[in-house]
């Protein structure tokens, strides 16, 4: 009877486990075949991400991350966007986001959104999930449908469609898919 309690112990503890380490794996999510951590030079050239920097990024800050805008890359997004530490030669990526645009109902982003959530909820049962339905842009410039989902270390991946007021003419409505390490967020808090 000892022998038995100890053996469905062994195995629900190993059970437990997995699906921890599973819920935890933020690299299990991608975006066009590339994952959070990979280099960038696994995907593109030197040469193609140092003539996509974006220079004008975090200006005024110690510049730990560097951001990069790849197009026609892809044949869901519009572009991609990529965080890396600026010295970092190997380019390891912290964060990746897909980016779409929509111009005419913003149902045609929320059934997006929600097709991802559905893919997203299916691989990673234990994460914590917010949403937040037309909340205010941090930029005032308009309203947002979000939903993030949160993994124990405090990375997260985010699918948002953002809808600009009017007088934002310049601007695209757009979606965004977003896989975001702790350590980049973290920085871009500490810089507004």
């Amino acid at each position: 009877m000892f022998l038995m309690r100890v053996f469905l112990l062994v195995l629900v503890l190993i059970f437990s486990l997995q699906t921890l380490t599973n819920a935890e794996d933020i690299n299990k999510f991608e975006i066009n075949g590339i994952k959070v951590s990979d280099s960038l030079l696994d995907h593109f050239t030197k040469e193609k991400i140092s003539k996509n920097i974006k220079h004008i990024n975090y200006e005024g800050t110690n510049k730990k991350f560097t951001s990069v805008d790849i197009y026609n890359f892809s044949n869901v997004y519009e572009f991609l966007q990529f965080h890396f530490k600026t010295n970092d030669k190997k380019y390891q990526i912290y964060s990746i986001d897909g980016i779409f645009s929509w111009n005419k109902s913003s149902k045609v982003c929320n059934a997006e959104r929600q097709k991802i959530n559905n893919d997203i909820s299916n691989t990673f049962s234990n994460l914590k999930k917010e949403e937040v339905l037309n909340g205010d842009m941090a930029s005032k410039r308009g309203f947002m449908d979000a939903t993030e989902y949160y993994f124990p270390n405090g990375d997260f991946i985010q699918i948002t469609c953002y809808k600009y007021k009017d007088q934002f003419k310049d601007y695209t409505n757009h979606g965004r898919v977003a896989i975001v390490r702790k350590e980049l967020n973290d920085w871009l808090i500490s810089i507004k």
